[in-house]
């Protein structure tokens, strides 16, 4: 009782800390909005909120690359409020909003995660209050959270939400077969998988079978000009670069070739990261355990389906963020400081060629040259992730898995 106190303690002003960081962040942003005008990925949310508010509907009207749920993340502020600042001003509340759940959800969890993921998301610098990830990602971050609680039907209903924002939540659902009998299994899996359904198939009966476009939206579309095979397709003769699905996208000649591997790929890479979490982990015959490995299996099938496809956004790399956090805490990674000194380095490179997108126009070999130092630090990550964690995890964690000796549930 005294070591859990002492450990509250110890935590609280941390967090405190790093909301007032984050919250300092966001003001900044509001700033920038006011004085230079929104980013431009606000406006396009913005621009989406006014096509509905002037009876558009969106996929047969206009273009939506999104699930239908996530229409109400980006209507709300539109509700209240049609300037573009102002707009841009509570459009980036509700994300901190939800960037507060995820660090009160680790707070619960212990000082690392939290600590680990409040930096990350600092290196990240604007990008998280000017996009709509935060939401799927405390999704995610507090479906772990009750997972290790021994909740894992909300878990899945946590998951299922997720996936109806934004889908990639939806590639973690498997790793809850961890320590789990069939019907256990069969349960998690269908909660899960009709809470998806539900949040997509109301904007079928809203907007018409258009709504399902989102599932195919970018299967025509080259690759996006920050992902695996775009960067392989600059370092070869003959690539172009093309704005186009509102993005730049590289095409070359090999370009089909890389875009058609690297989408096999993704499925392959996502599979074999839940595949060999289980395989590492099956003697685990502790219920806590088996908790540790799912939340881990999910960290890294969402890390694999984040980085290995055409499409790379920067802001897919925070979508792992708090549940590699949360299992290092738990004891999940064989070279804990090396992972995350790759990490922090991989988002920071990742700040600046967000931050430096017109090298695209004005000096391309520069920005293939940060771009290719960022995705080859990307494959040794990856390995990290997938290494076997050190056997002691289990003597450590196995009666309520969270740090410093807290109880999580």
């Amino acid at each position: 009782m005294i070591g859990k106190v002492g450990s509250k303690l110890k935590t609280a002003p941390v967090l405190a800390a790093l909301i007032a960081a984050h919250t300092l962040v966001y003001i900044v942003v509001v700033l920038l909005a006011a004085s230079n005008g929104p980013a431009f990925q606000v406006e396009i949310f913005r621009d989406y909120a006014d096509e509905i508010f002037a009876g558009n509907l969106p996929y047969a009207d206009f273009r939506y690359e999104y699930p239908p749920l996530s229409l109400f993340i980006l209507i709300l502020p539109r509700l209240l409020v049609s300037d573009p600042a102002a707009y841009a001003a509570l459009f980036g509340a509700e994300m901190l909003l939800f960037d507060i759940i995820i660090l009160l959800s680790l707070s619960r969890i212990g000082l690392k995660p939290l600590l680990l993921y409040g930096v990350g998301l600092l290196l990240f610098w604007r990008l998280p209050y000017i996009r709509h990830d935060l939401v799927p990602v405390a999704a995610a971050t507090v479906g772990a959270l009750l997972l290790l609680r021994g909740r894992a039907l909300w878990a899945a209903v946590l998951w299922g939400v997720g996936g109806a924002i934004k889908l990639y939540p939806m590639v973690a659902v498997p790793a809850l077969a961890a320590g789990a009998n069939l019907r256990q299994t069969a349960a998690r899996w269908a909660v899960a998988g009709t809470v998806f359904a539900g949040g997509i198939l109301w904007g079928t009966a809203a907007f018409g079978t258009q709504a399902l476009q989102f599932l195919t939206y970018h299967s025509d579309r080259p690759a996006m000009i920050e992902s695996l095979p775009a960067n392989l397709l600059l370092l070869l003769p003959g690539a172009e670069v093309i704005n186009t699905f509102g993005s730049f996208n590289v095409v070359g000649p090999l370009g089909d070739a890389f875009v058609g591997f690297f989408e096999v790929f993704q499925l392959v890479a996502t599979v074999l990261a839940l595949v060999m979490v289980w395989w590492q982990e099956r003697g685990a015959e502790r219920t806590a355990e088996a908790r540790a490995v799912a939340v881990r299996g999910a960290a890294v099938a969402t890390f694999a389906f984040a980085i290995f496809g055409k499409v790379l956004s920067p802001h897919f790399l925070f979508w792992p963020l708090p549940l590699v956090a949360i299992s290092t805490a738990l004891g999940g990674l064989r070279f804990p400081r090396t992972t995350w000194t790759l990490y922090f380095t991989i988002i920071l490179i990742t700040t600046a060629i967000n931050e430096q997108y017109w090298a695209i126009d004005g000096n391309l070999p520069y920005f293939t040259a940060m771009l290719t130092t960022r995705n080859l630090l990307l494959l040794p990550l990856f390995g990290l992730l997938l290494l076997r964690p050190p056997t002691q995890q289990s003597q450590k964690h196995h009666d309520h898995p969270g740090t410093d000796g807290q109880d999580v549930r």
